[in-house]
């Protein structure tokens, strides 16, 4: 009660209507998801929703071992069902794979198959995809037999995350080595393996010679530009691979991207060795 009061007093609640709730102690869950449902309002639909044409956005996804990919969707509209056969619009463009639905269901937080989502509902979605990299957050999902009206009739998509949800700019870059110049397949495959559940990062196999500014120079040997979201996901990064992998890898001082502009000047003489 002397808590109530106090919230009440600094950010002017009415003190009934306070909810005391505690997650830890189990306390208030179901009197919270009841205010939820009566108070917050359901999405609005989308202004072509005819509820016919299938739209999931993708919220997250993640790699299971034994399932693949696991999307965990929101239908802006139409309906999905297992069986259904369905194609990825990336950046207003669709792939040309399509995948068949395999399980359909509802995270309670535990998985709860139900066969089938509509609009308005948010659930997982199992299709055989390997790589969750073809289905980042903000991607959409939608019928194979639809993906072409979609497209084509340039119908409303929420906006991706990112210039391009398969080409996510990375924030800074760095090399990564082997120890060892004979470990470098073993390296490679453990970061592929990173990767499966880890869609921030960028890879790209360098040479490793010395006129290459993305490689580690002819010391280093053959090595992966790696892109991150941050200093933090390098140390994480670097920590994954001993932890679950047993490898020490060798990762230069992460480098930011930048852009060169060379003002016009008569007595200034661009060096030789710049880019171009």
């Amino acid at each position: 009660l002397e808590v109530a009061l106090a919230v009440s007093d600094l950010f002017g609640f009415d003190p009934d209507s306070i909810l005391k709730t505690s997650a830890r102690a189990r306390i208030g869950i179901k009197e919270v998801l009841d205010v939820i449902c009566d108070k917050v309002p359901p999405p609005d639909s989308l202004a072509d929703d005819d509820g016919t044409i299938l739209r999931a956005k993708v919220i997250d996804s993640w790699f299971e071992p034994r399932r693949g990919v696991v999307c965990l969707v929101r239908l802006l509209s139409g309906a999905i069902e297992e069986g259904d056969r369905i194609s990825i619009i990336d950046g207003g463009q669709a792939r040309k794979d399509s995948y068949s639905v395999q399980e359909i269901g509802l995270v309670l937080p535990h998985r709860m198959r139900t066969k089938a989502l509509s609009r308005g509902q948010m659930g997982y979605v199992i299709a055989g995809l390997r790589d969750p990299r073809e289905a980042r957050p903000g991607t959409i999902l939608t019928l194979q037999k639809t993906v072409n009206t979609v497209v084509g009739n340039e119908m409303i998509l929420p906006p991706s995350m990112g210039k391009n949800v398969m080409g996510q700019q990375s924030v800074l870059y760095a090399s990564v080595h082997p120890m060892e110049g004979e470990g470098f397949d073993e390296l490679q495959a453990a970061v592929e393996k990173l990767s499966l559940n880890d869609t921030g990062l960028e890879i790209h196999r360098t040479a490793g010679s010395s006129n290459n500014s993305n490689g580690g120079g002819p010391f280093l040997g053959p090595g992966l530009k790696v892109g991150f979201q941050g200093l933090l996901h390098v140390e994480v990064f670097r920590q994954r691979l001993l932890d679950e992998f047993d490898l020490e890898a060798i990762v230069t001082p992460p480098k930011v991207p930048y852009t060169i502009e060379y003002l016009p000047s008569k007595s200034y003489k661009r060096p030789s060795d710049l880019p171009m």
